[in-house]
């Protein structure tokens, strides 16, 4: 006879748009839709946008589903019953859509932005909060309330999961970790950041993150669950070190044919045109770091840039679609589908994402499998040396810029290197087919050994 598969809960809760690209803004009088190369802020509402902590956790459900005894179910959120006129699915490939609505997250969201609910100070007054703030009060008693930090989360109670997997060692998951402790059930936590095993988190030091986080729900996330899995050897060392946990390393998956021609999918109108620089990644000063970019950019002013990127800090927004060159082209959002065809369109792809903040940027991967050379401020996890996609300039901005000119210069990149590189490391089945077992013996309570340090090469 034959066993029901085994339930593996998925937590991610801003992953749909990575899922299901979100229907067509409707354009009002208030609202106006901006051209995609405008220096102007555009109209993405919040929830739009997605990035490597969201396709990653897709690609491993996509693939678990491939598994003919487990089931993986996403449990998402979004603040709109539909999606424009359609309603959201409730299975796509092979992966069921457990979907939250939450019509009050995005004003939330907002209000947040422009108040200090803890200290009950402003950061930056806008005037919307002159509905906003009357809308949460008059709604406040019909709302459920929000989910405690360290506390089972409602919405996942009673949901006959076997298994949690949460993305991010954030206050999310700590509800994840809760919940599976209170049903008994096993949970990993997914470092998808090296923040996550910040020292801050290794005291019993009280402090927020950049996002607002407290590190006590942080903490209670990565040490209360029953495995932590570890993006890279770095993440897995530092764990042992700084945690005495002995984690599980499961390096980024990707489908590298996904990324190779024929797109089912063309790049968007404005990528049709040749340009040198690609550049993905968010309005912020201590992660991306678009402002980076620029710097780069203004030193290169014979080169194109186009810059994909999703909103986070409005000042920090405001700062760069202000001080853009014109060689560079802000991009405010591109469909995850239209991704491999604009990855093709670039010369070059160049990233300057912290060290200190990334975990492994899944960009990296889908240029390397795109056959885009990469020049990257950091070399995270080693991954240019020893892939062969591209050079890392050691935190530089000056060698970032020569570095940029040597690639465009002299591709000397063996791809055939790259993918075996890629097939190895980071393939999706294999990866999926790893965690698989894992979560086999999780549930059948017997010990996972954990994975041993690798010789690089």
């Amino acid at each position: 006879m034959n066993s029901k598969p085994l339930r593996v809960g998925l937590v991610a809760w801003h992953a749909l748009p990575a899922i299901v690209p979100p229907a067509a803004p409707t354009q009002t009088a208030f609202d106006p839709a901006s051209d995609s190369g405008s220096k102007q802020p555009t109209s993405i509402r919040f929830g739009e946008t997605f990035g490597g902590l969201e396709t990653a956790m897709w690609t491993l459900a996509r693939h678990l589903a491939n598994q003919t005894d487990i089931q993986p179910i996403c449990f998402l959120e979004t603040d709109s019953p539909q999606n424009g006129s359609t309603p959201w699915p409730k299975e796509i490939e092979g992966v069921k859509l457990d979907i939250s609505v939450n019509r009050f997250r995005a004003i939330r969201h907002a209000v947040g932005e422009c108040i200090d609910t803890e200290s009950k100070r402003f950061r930056r007054f806008s005037p919307h909060l002159l509905w906003q703030l009357p809308l949460l009060a008059v709604t406040r008693p019909f709302r459920s309330r929000d989910p405690i930090d360290k506390e089972p989360d409602p919405r996942l109670i009673g949901k006959s999961i076997d298994a949690w997997i949460s993305f991010g060692v954030s206050s999310s998951s700590s509800r994840v970790v809760a919940t599976g402790a209170t049903e008994q059930t096993p949970s990993f936590v997914c470092v998808r950041s090296n923040a996550g095993l910040e020292d801050g988190l290794a005291t019993e030091v009280e402090y927020r993150n950049e996002c607002g986080e407290s590190s006590s729900a942080r903490r209670f996330a990565l040490l209360q669950s029953d495995h932590v899995v570890c993006q890279s050897q770095w993440q897995l060392d530092r764990l042992k070190q700084a945690f005495d946990r002995d984690g599980l390393l499961a390096r980024n998956p990707i489908l590298r044919e996904e990324w190779q021609p024929p797109f089912p999918t063309p790049a968007p109108a404005s990528f049709t045109q040749p340009f040198d620089i690609l550049w993905i990644g968010r309005y912020d000063d201590f992660h991306k770091r678009p402002l980076i970019m620029l710097e780069a950019a203004r030193k290169l002013p014979h080169l194109s840039f186009k810059m994909i990127a999703n909103p986070f800090d409005s000042e920090i927004e405001a700062r760069v679609r202000r001080e853009a060159p014109e060689n560079v082209e802000l991009i405010d959002r591109v469909r995850f589908a239209e991704m491999p065809a604009v990855f093709a369109a670039a010369k070059l792809f160049v990233s300057t994402g912290s060290r200190e903040h990334e975990g492994f940027p899944n960009v990296l991967l889908q240029a390397a499998a795109s056959h885009t050379p990469i020049v990257s401020l950091s070399d995270h996890d080693n991954f240019l040396s020893r892939s062969g996609a591209g050079l890392g300039c050691d935190e530089s901005v000056d060698k970032l810029t020569r570095n940029i000119q040597a690639q465009l210069r002299h591709d000397a990149i063996q791809w055939a290197q790259v993918d075996e590189y890629l097939d190895q490391y980071h393939n999706a089945d294999q990866i999926a087919s790893e965690f698989a077992n894992w979560v086999r013996h999780a549930v059948a309570n017997e010990p996972i050994s954990p994975t041993n340090p690798e010789e690089e090469h």
